[in-house]
């Protein structure tokens, strides 16, 4: 089974505002040309290029940005629609509710509703202007934990416009500390700060790392990203390391076939193994696109 365990939703409508500029700006971050090629980020497209890849279950997530970024849907508007197509294709989705934790007691009441939608699980977007580790989320936090979602929080860079000193992985270590029994994967495998977050989640049994938007490192410096997903794995151990995309924001780059396909490729060159570093197993490599994940997620 594979699965991609961080992917986003969105259609050309929602794309406006705030959210618009910020695709736009990650867009010329990319190099991209054309930002419009981002704004398709349909369920079918999705569903067309999950098929192309081999790709059974996707994580979609919907995004609470709405306290930094103006848009033309709410955030439980966006959480809505997320579950409208988890709703519509649940052989192919699994929904993650997004909700900014400063909302207090007004996001424990949209947390619990999106439960009833059939949400799974939890992203948090601290690029949006907050700590994780503020003890003012304690009660959100002691809420997501007795209902056993797993929660998936950005870390590392992001596109302009967004507050990369929130997103470190050293604010995800408290929180992990203070609640053992929270599931946490923590986005991009906190890159550029990596050796924090493999730090993190190696000293944390409920902290887990996805590699998604490493497309364009694999694609440009391959021995950099073999090189990396090795470190994670000595320290943290192969189980803790996810499978995910980021898409649509690097289909340009890397298709989602591709991507997947470059995985099940993984072959350190010979500069590395003089260096010490060993093959990855086909085991591990099942592991990575899907097994892991699937223990996260209860599946």
């Amino acid at each position: 089974m594979i699965i991609d365990a961080h992917c986003h939703i969105w259609d050309k409508s929602m794309v406006s505002g705030g959210f618009k500029r910020l695709i736009d700006d990650g867009a010329k971050q990319m190099g991209l040309s054309d930002p419009s090629t981002l704004y398709d980020g349909s369920a079918e497209r999705l569903i067309r290029e999950m098929e192309e890849a081999g790709i059974d279950k996707t994580v979609i997530l919907a995004l609470d940005g709405h306290i930094a970024f103006t848009a033309n849907l709410t955030y439980k508007d966006y959480n809505n629609y997320v579950a409208n197509i988890v709703n519509e294709y649940p052989d192919k989705f699994i929904g993650f509710a997004g909700i900014d934790p400063r909302r207090g007691k007004e996001a424990i009441q949209e947390l619990e509703r999106c439960l009833e939608l059939g949400l799974k699980g939890l992203k948090l977007w601290p690029l949006t202007g907050f700590y994780p580790d503020d003890l003012k989320f304690y009660p959100f936090y002691k809420r997501v934990q007795e209902l056993e979602i797993p929660v998936l929080m950005h870390t590392g860079s992001g596109p302009p416009n967004t507050y990369i000193k929130y997103c470190q992985p050293i604010y995800v270590d408290k929180v992990a500390i203070d609640f053992p029994d929270m599931k946490i994967i923590m986005a991009h495998m906190g890159d550029p700060f990596t050796n924090q977050a493999i730090s993190v989640a190696s000293k944390n049994f409920n902290v887990y790392l996805d590699i998604s938007a490493w497309e364009p490192v694999l694609k440009m410096v391959p021995a950099a990203f073999i090189q990396t997903l090795f470190q994670a794995k000595l320290a943290c151990g192969i189980d803790k390391i996810l499978f995910g995309s980021d898409w649509p924001l690097f289909t340009s780059i890397l298709s989602l076939k591709d991507w997947v396909k470059s995985i099940r490729k993984l072959k350190v060159p010979p500069a590395l193994k003089l260096m010490g570093l060993t093959d990855f197993t086909e085991e591990d490599k099942e592991k990575i696109l899907g097994l892991n994940a699937a223990k996260v997620l209860g599946l």
